[in-house]
């Protein structure tokens, strides 16, 4: 039996906690082992988004349970909420990785033990290319936007893990050159260049998740649901229409007033009912990313403002 959505979604952010705890505490090890203050940060990075993971899989679980009497209109609000705490955390990582890039080149350099830098290197970069391409495939078919972006972490990790091992490799075989003085900087330099690497995707998690906070409605789904409802107009012959769209990671947030007019050719309950199963249907999101309310009514003074993005 294949297992829905929710649980799918669950069992891969539980495995991206797991695997990054793992990271995590073997970082913060070798940070303190090797003298390395950019393996440090990365551990202790790695340690606080396995928080930031753990408050994904739960707010993936309160997603599922769809309601409850303190919130009556579900948990997608969560979703947005958690990212952009995700988003924030990687942007602080940034900023702290920068100063303390500066600070070790304005001080010197730092001595350290490349060769176990190195050999963690090679052990973070296997663990995180393999897991990042994993979760890659797997969300293929489940289009979760909470692993997706679950997902860019573990992208930044690899690329973090790749300019360690380069840049630790190169340090060590400078040590036995003359120019050894020099493999002091390149922990400094490293947490530089990786800090300035890491903002772009600090700001992917962030500014998507923000404006989903804010309520800004998504142009995409608002356009669907016009072409939808412009077909329906001619079909059914109503007097006019007006939707309001929302977005919350996948979930849309549709309402959808309808004004019936004398022209309309439902009369029933039940033929009202059969056009609200053809709009469902024609708008053809999953059942679990949509939250679609439709009214009709004879009355203008019933129906919302109507919004025209393009305006």
């Amino acid at each position: 039996m294949a297992l829905s959505f929710q649980k799918q979604e669950q069992r891969l952010l539980m495995a991206s906690a797991a695997v990054m705890a793992t990271v995590g505490a073997a970082g913060i090890g070798t940070g303190l082992a090797s003298g390395s203050q950019a393996i440090l940060t990365d551990g202790i990075f790695s340690a606080v988004a396995v928080i930031i993971k753990l408050l994904m899989l739960g707010t993936s679980r309160l997603i599922a349970k769809e309601t409850s009497v303190r919130f009556q209109f579900g948990y997608w609000q969560m979703e947005p909420l958690v990212l952009f705490t995700e988003g924030a955390f990687t942007l602080l990582i940034v900023v702290i990785a920068a100063a303390a890039g500066l600070a070790g080149l304005a001080g010197g350099g730092r001595e350290m033990d490349f060769g176990l830098a190195v050999w963690f290197a090679l052990f973070f970069e296997g663990m995180s290319a393999s897991f990042y391409f994993y979760l890659k495939r797997a969300n293929r078919t489940l289009q979760s936007n909470l692993v997706h972006f679950d997902n860019v972490s573990w992208y930044v990790d690899m690329m973090l893990a790749g300019g360690l091992l380069l840049s630790f490799s190169a340090a060590w075989a400078l040590e036995e050159t003359a120019y050894a003085s020099w493999s002091r900087y390149a922990d400094p330099l490293i947490m530089l260049a990786l800090s300035l690497h890491m903002i772009r995707p600090a700001l992917r998690i962030l500014v998507p998740s923000f404006r989903q906070m804010l309520g800004v409605a998504p142009e995409d789904v608002h356009a669907r649901v016009q072409q939808v409802m412009d077909e329906s107009m001619a079909q059914y012959g109503f007097a006019d229409y007006v939707s309001s769209v929302q977005q919350y990671g996948h979930t849309k947030i549709i309402e959808i007033d309808i004004l019936v007019g004398e022209g309309c050719s439902a009369k029933t309950v039940a033929e009202f009912d059969a056009i609200r199963d053809t709009i469902d249907r024609a708008l053809g999101y999953p059942a679990h990313q949509k939250w679609l309310t439709i009214n009709f009514t004879g009355a203008r003074r019933w129906m919302a403002r109507d919004y025209l993005l393009d305006a």
